[in-house]
C-alpha cells in the first residue's frame, strides 16, 4: 500500500467557494474511483493559511496514476480551470505508515481499512469533529531514534498519545525525515486535554526530551472534515 498527502493552498477567503465548486460539479459517482481510495479530505481552522488536506491510500502508485487520471476527462474542463483560480499552489508527498502497531490502527499486519464502512462510526456531527496535524521534521537519519523511543514508553503512556490516532505516516518522496500524525477528536478542549495528559507524564517529557537535538522543526494545524458528507468516508457512509 501506499498514502499520498496532498495540500491545496487557497486564495485568501476561497474555501466556501471551493466546496460549493464540489457540490456543483462533483458527486459519489462521478468521484466513486477516488473515493475507493479516499481516506479524507480536511480543511484548516487554525494553520498555515487556508489550505485543503487530501489523504488517500493506495493499492500502488501505478494505482494511485490510473485513479487520478480516470478523472481527468474532456466533460470536466470546467470544474479544473474554475477550481485552479482558486488555488495558490498546490503540493503532494507520498508517505508510509509509522513501524509503530499503536500509531497505525487502520493500516497494519492485520488490518487494511478502505472506505466503505467508517473507521470510526458513531461520531456524532462528523461535521464538527476536531482533526489535528502534528508534524515533525527530523534530521536524517533521526527518525528511528524516534520510533524506537516511541516503542519504549509505558503501556499508559502509550494508550494517551494513541488515544483516537488515526495514523502516524512518515515521508518517502517529498520533504525527507518528515512525520505526520492525525488525530480525532469531539472538541478542541478534548483535544487539548490529550495534550495536558501526556505532559503530565514523566516518561513522555523524558521522550520528547531526549530527541529536541533531532527535531528540526514542529507544528500543529487544526482540521476540519470536509463540509460535504460523502467526502469524510472515516466517519460517514458515502451518500
Amino acid at each position: 500500500m501506499l498514502f499520498e498527502r496532498r495540500a491545496y493552498t487557497l486564495r485568501p477567503g476561497c474555501e466556501d467557494a471551493y466546496w460549493a465548486l464540489h457540490r456543483q460539479h462533483n458527486s459519489p459517482a462521478s468521484l466513486r474511483v477516488l473515493l475507493e481510495r479516499n481516506i479524507g479530505f480536511f480543511a484548516t481552522t487554525a494553520g498555515d493559511g487556508e489550505r485543503i488536506v487530501h489523504l488517500y491510500r493506495w493499492d500502488s502508485y501505478d494505482d494511485a496514476k490510473q485513479r487520478l487520471a480516470a478523472i481527468v476527462t474532456p466533460e470536466r474542463a470546467d470544474y479544473f480551470v474554475t477550481a485552479r483560480k482558486l488555488l495558490l499552489r498546490q503540493e503532494n508527498a507520498y508517505l508510509d505508515r509509522a513501524p509503530v502497531a499503536e500509531l497505525s490502527p487502520l493500516w497494519n499486519d492485520k488490518r487494511d481499512w478502505l472506505p466503505g464502512s467508517p473507521a470510526f462510526p458513531d461520531v456524532g456531527n462528523a461535521g464538527t469533529l476536531a482533526i489535528s496535524e502534528s508534524v515533525l521534521d527530523f534530521l536524517p537519519g533521526a527518525t528511528a531514534a524516534y520510533w524506537e523511543g516511541f516503542r519504549k514508553l509505558s503501556p499508559a503512556t502509550i494508550d494517551v498519545a494513541c488515544n483516537r490516532v488515526i495514523a502516524s505516516f512518515y515521508v518517502t518522496v517529498g520533504s525527507l525525515h518528515r512525520v505526520f500524525t492525525y488525530h480525532w477528536h469531539r472538541s478542541w478542549p478534548e483535544a487539548e486535554e490529550q495534550r495536558r495528559q501526556l505532559a503530565e507524564r514523566p516518561d513522555w517529557n523524558a521522550f520528547m526530551d531526549d530527541n529536541r537535538t533531532r527535531i528540526v522543526s514542529g507544528q500543529v494545524a487544526n482540521l476540519r472534515p470536509s463540509p460535504v458528507s460523502w467526502m469524510r468516508a472515516l466517519f460517514e457512509h458515502s451518500k
